[in-house]
């Protein structure tokens, strides 16, 4: 879900005309709702002041630093004094930039990994622009600790230590409360301490329970809360965000305002106010245009060449197939591709020769929900199959697909012409591109996810597509190969 994160800027001194801000730390702290679980931090005791800084990525950085450069004034090339000179500049420079802040909703691993990366190429080159006015020799050395520096502290955020969960109180009706949570533990990236809702709930949450917004500021102090999250639906009026915005600063927790747009990246959208409205713009997905062409030239070169260093494998492959069992060694099966056209699709034959025959009689055992048909001890699958699917080397053939423009290499899940017959609205979305030999469906579970996670995630792409994002995808589904889940 889409949100706009709202800066917090702490009040200023009240005009003569303008009422004070509200503070709310004085106030009592309101009661959760009846039968809903104990607060975490009981009523009217004290609250514990919220750190807004990492004491981790500190002593992290510090320890890295020191290490790196007592192995320089080891190795004579750098004076001792220099050496603690840069180690105190970098910390301090890090910690002006923000890097010590705790992480905020809208920043993730690689937000903090570009703000180490850029602090030291800008402060290497202020070393390399300063040098000249330095009373030492030691000025390419000292810009050579610096990088060694910055590619030392870019190592934690790399690897998520030290890594805040921001702890957030949502608010909105339960039922979008409790489609939120869900998705938040999904991710796994924060953790939800409170929620506040528009009525009582009759499915209780297993979280502290709050009805009404009058005090939800003192709730997010009350659970030390990073951000309030208003969901769509809290039906609140215009004035009433505004005075909660002023509350929410005066405790130090950010305020975040979902849009109801479901699975719009952040680069699609566009905050803007027009009217005296503030408003959020969708900007269409990249159906067409150059950015496409260059998928499809880049594509269609990167599959032939496979194919020609493939070769000699796809033929022994092909071999072993005819000999394990009676039957073609490529199989063909036609498939829905772009705007509803029907192609061919080639793969590695990995099941019996009746194997469309027989599926009548295995219905009953289908164990796939919606459109799909899925067996994981499928009987008509040949012994060779099961080696070919657990690394899906069955699916190589596909690249000749590639080559003749019916498939890309990235992209939706190629779908059956009895399963689009049976599509609904949301399904019909995954025909607007190519299908592809991989596709954020593989990278994230294949045969494993439901028939509703393998559309949205197929829809996901279509609306989201970008050449990044086919690149991250390409590289994790090394992975996926070789962890063969959901392979069969």
């Amino acid at each position: 879900m889409a949100q706009i994160s709202v800066e917090m800027v702490p009040p200023g001194p009240a005009s003569l005309t303008a009422p004070p801000v509200p503070r709310p730390r004085e106030a009592q702290h309101p009661a959760p709702f009846e039968g809903s679980p104990t607060p975490t931090v009981a009523a009217g005791t004290a609250v514990h002041p919220r750190r807004h800084f990492s004491g981790t990525g500190l002593a992290l950085d510090t320890v890295l630093a020191v290490a790196l450069a007592v192995t320089v004034v080891a190795l004579d090339r750098l004076s001792s004094e220099m050496a603690a000179a840069a180690v105190v500049g970098w910390v301090a420079i890090l910690a002006a930039s923000g890097h010590y802040r705790l992480r905020a909703l809208d920043q993730d691993r690689t937000t903090r990994l570009r703000l180490v990366l850029g602090t030291g190429f800008k402060a290497v080159v202020v070393v390399l622009a300063l040098s000249p006015w330095f009373q030492t020799p030691d000025s390419l050395s000292l810009a050579q600790l610096v990088v060694a520096f910055g590619l030392a502290s870019a190592v934690p955020p790399l690897l998520g230590i030290g890594r805040h969960r921001p702890r957030l109180v949502l608010a909105g009706r339960p039922r979008d409360v409790r489609d939120a949570i869900l998705e938040l533990e999904v991710a796994g990236s924060h953790e939800v301490v409170a929620v506040c809702l528009t009525r009582p709930s009759k499915v209780p949450v297993d979280l502290p329970t709050y009805v009404g917004f009058d005090t939800t500021p003192q709730i997010a102090e009350q659970h030390r809360a990073d951000a309030l999250v208003v969901l769509p639906g809290a039906r609140l009026a215009p004035a009433e965000l505004r005075r909660l915005h002023w509350g929410l600063a005066g405790v130090g927790t950010e305020l975040c305002v979902g849009t109801g747009l479901l699975d719009v990246t952040p680069t699609r959208t566009r905050v803007f106010a027009s009217g005296g409205l503030t408003l959020v713009r969708a900007v269409s997905p990249s159906l067409r245009g150059p950015r496409r062409w260059v998928k499809e030239v880049v594509e269609r070169v990167a599959a032939t060449i496979a194919l020609v260093l493939l070769s000699p494998v796809l033929l022994v492959v092909g071999l072993l197939v005819r000999l394990d069992s009676q039957g073609p060694a490529i199989y063909k099966q036609q498939r829905v591709g772009r705007d509803g056209r029907l192609f061919w699709m080639y793969k590695f034959r990995s099941m019996s020769v009746s194997a469309e025959t027989d599926r009548t009689e295995l219905i009953a055992c289908n164990e796939a929900d919606g459109v799909l048909f899925k067996i994981q001890q499928d009987p008509r699958v040949t012994r060779l199959g099961q080696r070919l699917r657990r690394w899906s080397i069955d699916e190589v053939p596909q690249l000749w697909n590639v080559v003749r423009g019916d498939m890309s290499l990235v992209g939706p899940r190629p779908a059956l012409p009895d399963e689009v017959a049976r599509y609904d609205v949301d399904p019909r979305r995954r025909l607007v591109v190519k299908p592809g030999c991989t596709g954020l469906w593989q990278v994230s579970g294949r045969s494993d996810l439901s028939w509703a996670e393998s559309v949205r995630l197929d829809v996901r792409y279509v609306d989201n597509w970008s050449l990044g994002l086919d690149l991250s995808i390409l590289l994790r589904t090394a992975s996926a190969v070789l962890g063969r889940r959901g392979a069969y």
